[in-house]
Formats: structure tokens, C-alpha cells, sequence
């Protein structure tokens, strides 16, 4: 195959591709012959067909698909060979005639395409001088109370109650539909479970204070907060026919009280929570809980320090893109964007592909290696945080999603981009000048809101 490759300008060039007949010929004759092997057709024993029978049904097919093959394996291998590196994928030239191909009269066949070039990138803002804030989120004892309680709360049980009803109970209500202030003649009843926190807050102030036997009237449709007519029909008045006639006027009765009962700070309960005779008492809880709510919002910190340094470099690094191919590259290839959402959208797409292109940059010069079991814990964290870290390994449905994820090239390829992203960013930090600053909890979640605000600009 003679390939000619053609610079226009630094950023743009032409690759023109020769096949000759040879290149493809004995291959698409080979691809004939299994096809007649394995062809059954009337008339015919198998395999005994004419060739040219099986020509004649097939060959156009074949044909095309042995020269695109042929193709493919010259263009990639010579990309590869000529260490070219390109963005996005190869487009045909504008000259490119439409190609009719001929079974019976095989031929040499010419492909332009159009190539976007890689620029090459001396990266720039990574140095001594190049200086970084890390926030350090100050663990109170406020915020290791409320973890205790929760976990409590988690390893806790709901039991009957005869006092008042308070802010966060389950009530269960007998609902009666009325007939203005009256119980309404053949009214509809139904009863339910609700949980207070969750009603509309003019309800909530109705029912609080209630105690067993006591009553409330109310709109079903408006007795709990952003809930639609057909959740309403089918959990509340519990009838989904379409032309049942139920008022909205109702009046409950309290008919039970229910309310959490924290778990006791026991051996069992510590035991349960982090493993047998891991954690030996309340003391050892607290240290724990601690340790485990600056580990979190010390990576937090982290990902909040990454994306600092990787908005700096993207603007340290604005190199020129052979921006008219990508943008045609763009309109190609995403079928469900249209050309002005695809213009909306260029100038992150932009930088999005100038950090893609220092990462790499960064990757090569610092050695980056991630290895296969780095990229399964990769995807055992992706599977925690499907379930917010609540689900065992021994998990027999954990093994089952982990299985499936690690045939997904996708999830793998993404898994892979994760480990990556985080080896640069280590190695970054450690050639910068990076400060610590202890900040409090409301900061750090004032911090988060101006980069997720910044980030979705």
C-alpha cells in the first residue's frame, strides 16, 4: 500500500492511501471460498456452489468489507509507525469520490482523509513558584455526635409509642373522605403510614401534638410534599381506578405512633457496626468516627486541590487546535447534538481536550503505570458508592456487579482514566508548593458550591 501523508498547515494534513489489488485480492478470494463452504443454497449440495454463484450474492458485500479491513490496518499502523499523533478521528478528504465497488472487476482504489494533529505541549505552571491553597475541614465534636446518632439511627428499630406525636414519627392514619366538615355518606376510607418530616409544613404543625384517637382534617392531594395524583391514588387513597369518584377533603384519625429507637452503645452494636472486637467501646467508637470523617473530607479536600491545579494548567497551556476540524469532527460524530449545541458547547469541549492532552503529557514524563489490580479497587469503590459504602464485598450481589464491570470496556477504560487522573495529580503536587488551611465544615460547603458553580459555566 503506497500512503502519502501531506502537512497543510501545523495543526492539518492529507493522508492519501494507494490500495492496490494485490493488498486485498487474496484475502477477498480466501473470504469467498468459507462463504461458498458454508453456503446451503437451492439447488446446490453444500459447499458445491460456483464461485462465482457465491460472487454474484456476496462478493459486493465481502468486497467492501475486506478493502475498508485493508484500509483500517494501513492507516492505524501507519499513524502508529509515524508516531502521529492526531484528535478525534480521520475524515474524508472533500475530494473523495463516492466509490462503487466492483466484484467482478477488482481494482485499485485511492482514500483521502483530512487528519487533526496533535499539537506537542511543553507544559507550563508546575514549579516551586506555582502555589496551591489545601483546605483542611476542622472534625467537631458536634459533627461526631451526629455521626454516632445516625449510625444509631441506621442499627435502630421503630417501636409503638403512646405520647405525643413529634417531628420525626411515622404515624399511621385511618383517612375518612368527607362531605365539608361532615363524614361524607358511602365515603371512601383507606389507611396509611406516613412519616411527619415528609408532609406539607401546614400538616406538620396540624398533627404534631396529636396523641392516639385524635383527629385532623386535610387535602390528600397536598398532605405530603411533591407527591402527584397517581402516588397520591395509589399509596394514600389506595384506588388507581381512573374513574373512581374520591373527594380531596379527609379527615385522619391517629391510629398508632411510631418512633426511632436508637440503638444501645453496646458490644453488640459496635460489633455489628465495624466487625467483631474491632472497636472496644464508646471511647474507641468516637476515635473511630473521627478518624473516618477527616479521611472523607480530607479526599474531598483533595479533589477540590486537583481541580485547582487542573483548571491552572489548562489556562497556563491554551495551545492552538486545528479548531475547524473538530468542530466538523464534532458534527460527524454526535448524531444528537445539533450543530448550534455543538458550537454552545466547543469552548469547554476546548479545554476538556487541552487537559486530556497535558494529562497525558504529564502521564508520559512521570512514568504513570496502572495496574490491572489498581483499576479493580478502582471499580470496588465505584461499587460502594452505588450503595453509599453500605455493602460487604462478601456480598454475593457485590461479586455480580463487580463481574459485570470488569467486562464493560467502558467502565474499565473509566475506571483506568480515574487511577491515572489520580497518580498525575500526586505527582503534580509534589513538584508545586502546596499550603494547608483549616477551614470549617459551612466553608468547605461554600467551597463546594462556587466550584461546582464554576464548573457547570
Amino acid at each position: 500500500m503506497k500512503i502519502n501523508f501531506e502537512k497543510t498547515d501545523d495543526l492539518n494534513a492529507v493522508l492519501e492511501l494507494n490500495i492496490e489489488k494485490s493488498d486485498y485480492e487474496s484475502a477477498y478470494i480466501e473470504e469467498l471460498k468459507k462463504y461458498r463452504k458454508n453456503a446451503a443454497l437451492k439447488g446446490f449440495r453444500k459447499g458445491k456452489a460456483p464461485l462465482s454463484f457465491i460472487k454474484k450474492m456476496y462478493g459486493k458485500a465481502v468486497l467492501a468489507e475486506k478493502i475498508n479491513k485493508t484500509l483500517q490496518d494501513g492507516l492505524f499502523n501507519y499513524l502508529q509507525e509515524e508516531k502521529i499523533d492526531i484528535l478525534g478521528d480521520p475524515l474524508p478528504n472533500a475530494d473523495q469520490e463516492q466509490i462503487d465497488f466492483d466484484e467482478n472487476n477488482l481494482s485499485d482504489y485511492t482514500f483521502k482523509f483530512d487528519l487533526g494533529l496533535s499539537p506537542d505541549i511543553e507544559v507550563k505552571g508546575i514549579s516551586d513558584s506555582d502555589t496551591y491553597e489545601k483546605s483542611s475541614v476542622k472534625v467537631t465534636d458536634e459533627m461526631i455526635e451526629e455521626e454516632v446518632t445516625a449510625l444509631r439511627k441506621r442499627m435502630g428499630s421503630m417501636e409503638a409509642v403512646d405520647g405525643k406525636v413529634e417531628e420525626k414519627d411515622m404515624v399511621s392514619l385511618q383517612a375518612e373522605e368527607l362531605d365539608g366538615a361532615k363524614p361524607k355518606e358511602n365515603a371512601w376510607a383507606s389507611e396509611f403510614t406516613v412519616s411527619v418530616d415528609l408532609l406539607a409544613e401546614e400538616y406538620q404543625k396540624e398533627i404534631t401534638g396529636l396523641a392516639k384517637g385524635d383527629s385532623f382534617d386535610f387535602d390528600i392531594y397536598k398532605l405530603e410534599e411533591n407527591k402527584d395524583e397517581a402516588y397520591v391514588k395509589k399509596y394514600l387513597i389506595q384506588n388507581e381506578e381512573e374513574d373512581a369518584e374520591v373527594g380531596n377533603l379527609f379527615r385522619g384519625t391517629v391510629a398508632e405512633v411510631k418512633r426511632m429507637k436508637l440503638a444501645e452503645l453496646d458490644k453488640e452494636f459496635l460489633d455489628k457496626a465495624f466487625g467483631p472486637d474491632q472497636v472496644a467501646d464508646e471511647a474507641a467508637l468516637r476515635s473511630k468516627i473521627e478518624e473516618n470523617i477527616s479521611q472523607f473530607y480530607n479526599a474531598q479536600c483533595e479533589n477540590l486541590l486537583y481541580r485547582q491545579i487542573m483548571d491552572n494548567l489548562v489556562k497556563s497551556n491554551m495551545v492552538d487546535l486545528p479548531d475547524e476540524f473538530l468542530r466538523r469532527w464534532l458534527n460527524e460524530t454526535n448524531e444528537k447534538h445539533t450543530p448550534e449545541q455543538i458550537e454552545e458547547d466547543f469552548p469547554k469541549f476546548k479545554e476538556n481536550l487541552i487537559w486530556t492532552l497535558v494529562k497525558s503529557k504529564l502521564s508520559k514524563a512521570n512514568e504513570i503505570e496502572v495496574k490491572p489490580e489498581e483499576i479493580q479497587e478502582q471499580l470496588v469503590k465505584t461499587v460502594k458508592g452505588y450503595f453509599g459504602g453500605q455493602i460487604s464485598p462478601n456480598d454475593p450481589y457485590f461479586g455480580q456487579i463487580m463481574q459485570q464491570l470488569m467486562q464493560d470496556k467502558q467502565q474499565v477504560q473509566s475506571a483506568y482514566n480515574e487511577v491515572e487522573s489520580t497518580k498525575v495529580f500526586e505527582a503534580i503536587a509534589k513538584q508545586v508548593n502546596v499550603s494547608e488551611k483549616e477551614i470549617s465544615l459551612d466553608e468547605y460547603k461554600k467551597m463546594v458550591e462556587e466550584a461546582n458553580k464554576q464548573y457547570q459555566r
